[in-house]
């Protein structure tokens, strides 16, 4: 096992490695070895697929679409090439109007979700509460985990901690720092220090409810609260609530530290497809066919908000020109600006999970991109210029 994590170690600290030294692969959009963003480092649970997949039909063409984004003429095209896409799926009405691999990826390829999976979690919350496991999003995350007492979480409310406004002092503006935010944890958990035991470190930075600030420690409280109400491992529960009854068609790992924990601020590996029919779930409203699978309430609380300071441009009023700050936020989803009503689940490295149900359009892109921060502020002009040109679109 020693020697397992230390290889694991060694695969993280050559992530934080390239990223620090801006290698030319960069520019290429080409990785270098031994950067493998959607290989697990950790050890992984291997969740069943659905016995009745919703099925995706169609394939389409490639699509082309033109953008204005800081005041240049984009494409698509070469969005996909900039920001190193190594799938991009567009679903429409249900049937998949364009679906492209890159560098060796196919339909079956497992990617990383990374804070994709963020959604993932704070789904299985929704959940949970409709089953009454957990009473409301109002309770303090300690009455269900109480090994949090007496930390920085004690009291904080689980609506506080969907929102990334928990107060908890983290760090995450710096992925590239093996000292800060998600990077640390994930290098101390591979080394051996096990999610509970760093969350237990928690110490209070500001008032909860009151600013947001991208936590990834926040959404494992999440997953751990679901543990804990449920009496269910996460990966569990969201296998038997949401991957089964949602209609998935493949298998998924998702990972968990040495303790078994669900690390649930990413790592659900799975298929570009399936990652669709995530985002289908929501564009109808949590329903698969004639069944609700996700509360119906729970989809509109969790892709808006009424707090001024989780509202589009305002996520980081220091920062006004950030990528982060083009969105607003609710319960781990992004949210789109101005009247689309459009929302996205996003991970680090450039992976999308893109919902307009105004255009009944659903598009998914994993990628391996080394300036994915700088690239996140252009992507929902991508996905929105691509909905434009389908020769559907009204």
């Amino acid at each position: 096992m020693l020697k397992r994590t230390l290889s694991a170690a060694a695969c993280l600290a050559a992530v934080v490695i390239v990223a620090v030294s801006g290698s030319a692969a960069a520019d290429t959009g080409a990785l270098p070895l031994p950067l493998l963003p959607h290989v697990p480092f950790y050890p992984t649970t291997t969740i069943s697929p659905s016995s009745n997949p919703v099925a995706l039909t169609g394939s389409g063409k490639p699509i082309t679409a033109t953008y204005t984004y800081n005041g240049k003429q984009r494409t698509l095209a070469d969005y996909l090439d900039r920001s190193s896409a190594r799938s991009y799926v567009v679903v429409q009405n249900d049937s998949i109007v364009d679906e492209r691999y890159f560098f060796g990826y196919s339909a079956t390829s497992r990617f990383n979700s990374w804070s994709v999976g963020k959604s993932i979690t704070a789904t299985a919350v929704g959940i949970a509460i409709s089953e009454g496991k957990i009473a409301s999003v109002q309770d303090p995350v300690t009455k269900y985990v109480t090994e949090l007492k007496g930390t920085g979480y004690d009291g904080v409310s689980i609506r506080d901690i969907l929102h990334m406004s928990s107060g908890h002092q983290y760090d995450e503006t710096e992925y590239t720092n093996p000292t800060k935010g998600s990077t640390a944890t994930t290098i101390r958990m591979v080394v051996g220090t096990s999610l509970i035991d760093q969350a237990k470190e928690a110490k209070k930075d500001f008032q909860p409810g009151s600013r947001w600030n991208y936590d990834s420690m926040n959404t494992f409280v999440l997953g751990w609260l679901v543990s804990k109400a449920t009496g269910q491992s996460l990966a569990t529960y969201v296998q038997d609530k949401i991957w089964q009854p949602a209609g998935m068609q493949t298998s998924a790992l998702v990972g968990k530290d040495y303790k078994g924990s669900t690390i649930a601020y990413c790592c659900y590996h799975a298929t570009a497809r399936d990652f669709a029919r995530f985002g289908l779930l929501y564009l109808h409203n949590g329903k698969v066919g004639d069944r609700q699978v996700v509360p119906q309430q729970w989809v509109q609380d969790s892709t808006h908000s009424s707090e001024a300071y989780l509202q589009p441009h305002q996520l980081m009023p220091s920062k006004p020109s950030s990528s982060e700050n083009t969105y607003g936020y609710g319960y781990q989803w992004w949210l789109g600006d101005g009247d689309r009503g459009d929302f996205l689940a996003i991970g680090i490295l450039g992976q999308y999970i893109y919902v307009s149900p105004k255009d009944n359009v659903v598009i998914v892109k994993t990628s391996e991109d080394l300036n994915s921060e700088e690239n996140m502020g252009e992507a929902i002009y991508a996905f929105r210029a691509t909905v434009d040109a389908l020769p559907t679109h009204h």
